[in-house]
């Protein structure tokens, strides 16, 4: 259970918002029910018509209650799916119950509790990444794993750009009037922030942009598998944060994007046009086939968590490789990674695109596992990319 300070101050944030202000009785059984279920008691209908409305025993009049409880419900829906959806204590009252259960947003907050890290997270993440380097870069280095995704790489003369997903960071005031980083799911650069700000208006002063960032393990781990199929002195390799980049940086350039839906930047717009749209709010990806949009969903499934990476690659006009690993969390693009590590996976991978007799192609895999660790990876779907490159890479 959250701590009652916590609760008792999302209580005040909740009671205030736009959404309960002019619900003068809904706000006043919230905050009789909260104080209740604070107490572990549960109050009866009488109990609630009594010290909440004032009323004396009546059927007809505990009758309502059941209706007024039935709009806090909706109320309070309505709340988390629009203001309240950044709260660290989330209340819910079940049916045919008048006791609040009181629930903590796990997501929101790993995510702040990272955000308060981040400077320490970065920096032990740039220490892998010159651990990485610096193993695979060396000439001497006897095996190097091969394969046809990275043929066109092998083979050119282009130097290669790694762009790893970083996450976008702003500050903002607090409930305590202290100014704070924090991170949306759906604000990943300053345009995002700004254009947040143009439909709020009266809240800038409250929020300042930031040089801060990080990124997730998997941008770790996927340069170190990188380094382990393209390293060894093959390649020129460069790296490049995404929230960094530019339009000038990837020209002349193999480039290899590994990161989150969430991190794409200005590749956006690159993998729209292939066909790979993501929503951050409801964790969809849609995936445009040749002839239908398949929708997949990354969900909780009891024990297991399913999440859906995608794989993407073309050659551009002038023999260049644009290569990206996808993933909603972690898990994804490091079971992808992982997946192309095997043999076997590999020469299923190459038979299914021969197939298609092209070389540009985009895979999604269903990855099913739990705290980060993949247990199982499936290829769910391998198609070709339509169109005309020259008008999807500028």
């Amino acid at each position: 259970m959250p701590k009652e300070v916590d609760i008792r101050a999302y209580l005040k944030k909740t009671m205030n918002s736009q959404c309960f202000t002019k619900s003068v009785v809904v706000k006043e059984l919230l905050k009789f029910l909260v104080e209740q279920s604070t107490k572990d008691e549960t109050p009866t209908e009488f109990e609630i018509a009594y010290r909440v409305f004032g009323k004396t025993s009546d059927i007809n009049k505990e009758k309502n209650i059941r209706i007024y409880v039935h709009n806090l419900r909706k109320k309070l829906q309505e709340y988390y799916q629009k203001e309240g959806h950044e709260d660290e204590v989330i209340f819910s009252i079940p049916k045919g119950a008048y006791k609040v259960v009181f629930t903590e947003n796990k997501k929101v907050i790993t995510r702040r509790r990272l955000s308060q890290l981040s400077p320490y997270f970065l920096l032990a993440s740039i220490l892998i990444l010159i651990v990485a380097i610096s193993v695979f870069s060396s000439k001497d280095r006897a095996k190097v794993t091969r394969s046809f995704i990275w043929e066109e790489i092998y083979q050119s003369s282009h130097p290669l750009l790694v762009v790893l997903g970083d996450h976008y960071f702003f500050m903002i005031k607090d409930q305590l009037g202290k100014m704070g980083i924090t991170r949306y799911t759906n604000i990943n650069s300053d345009k995002d922030l700004d254009e947040l700000l143009e439909n709020h208006t009266g809240t800038h002063a409250e929020v300042q942009k930031t040089e801060q960032t990080y990124i997730n393990k998997q941008a770790p781990f996927g340069l170190y598998k990188i380094m382990s199929f393209l390293g060894g002195g093959q390649v020129d390799i460069n790296m490049r944060y995404s929230s960094s980049l530019q339009w000038e940086h990837l020209k002349k350039n193999n480039v290899i994007f590994i990161g989150s839906y969430k991190t794409q930047n200005i590749l956006k717009q690159i993998h729209e046009k292939i066909g790979l749209t993501y929503d951050v709010d409801d964790t969809k990806l849609f995936y445009q086939a040749v002839d239908s949009t398949m929708v997949f969903d990354s969900r909780n499934d009891g024990f297991l968590h399913i999440e859906y990476a995608s794989l993407s690659r073309f050659i551009t006009k002038d023999g260049r490789s644009i290569i990206s690993f996808m993933c909603d969390s972690d898990v994804g693009n490091i079971a992808t990674l992982n997946y192309i590590s095997e043999s076997n996976n590999l020469k299923k991978l190459e038979q299914a695109a021969n197939q298609l007799e092209t070389n540009n192609f985009k895979a999604v895999f269903e990855v099913r596992g739990q705290q980060q660790t993949e247990f199982v990876i499936y290829l769910r779907r391998l198609d070709p990319i339509a169109g005309n490159i020259d008008e999807i890479w500028p």
